[in-house]
């Protein structure tokens, strides 16, 4: 019998050509080793940079907006409370303002941890601040990918990549890095220069899409 890829004499018994390397079922086997070593490569390599300002805003804004509703829900004996405690309202911003400033250098230290992997045909997300995690996407499976800036991420220079599986609902919710509604997906926030980033995604996820088809 002859090899089906480049035809070279084999005997019946052999499984794969001496020549290519291919099998008789004709897949070339030495090309299926160098993509299974290709996606133990990494491509593109993305850390998300903690962005003070833009986290202090965010973050001090939401604990402003608790303390207003909190009042407003109190506001029946609120004034009674400042009357029998006039130093209530320094009490109440001093330790707002140490778990703002706790919430900061915790949300600092897991973005130093954070790891976006792009190989040939997956993406991988790890995070190895206190609780480890890992998590890994085919590109066969993503949906579509996303690239948007908020009015505040555009004052500073930032922005958000989202990538989409077939089971996301194409709503992303929270501020978690990884955080997309039902765990679907990935939202990669605080990204410099988000544009150029992301047109390096979309290419390396579309070119490892086409070689799965």
């Amino acid at each position: 019998m002859f090899c089906k890829n480049c035809g070279t004499e084999m005997s019946d018994d052999a499984r794969f050509c001496p020549n290519c390397g291919t099998d008789k079922l004709g897949e070339n086997t030495s090309q299926n080793n160098k993509s299974k070593e290709n996606d133990n490569t990494v491509k593109f390599q993305l850390k998300p940079k903690f962005n003070w300002g833009y986290k202090i805003i965010t973050i001090g804004l939401r604990a402003l907006l608790w303390i207003i509703l909190v009042a407003i829900w109190m506001s029946e004996s609120l004034v009674q409370l400042l009357l029998l405690f006039p130093s209530l309202p320094v009490i109440v911003l001093t330790v707002t303002g140490a778990c703002v400033a706790i919430k900061l250098i915790f949300d600092k230290l897991q973005y130093d941890a954070l790891e976006y992997n792009f190989y040939a045909t997956k993406v991988e997300y790890k995070d190895g601040f206190l609780n480890k995690e890992e998590k890994e996407l085919k590109y066969k499976y993503i949906r579509e990918v996303t690239m948007n800036k908020s009015i505040l991420e555009r004052i500073f220079n930032i922005g958000t990549i989202r990538i989409f599986t077939n089971a996301s609902s194409g709503v992303a919710y929270g501020s978690k890095h990884n955080n997309m509604y039902g765990k679907n997906g990935m939202a990669i926030h605080c990204i410099k220069d988000v544009k150029e980033q992301y047109q390096k995604i979309k290419d390396i996820i579309d070119e490892g899409t086409e070689n799965e088809d």
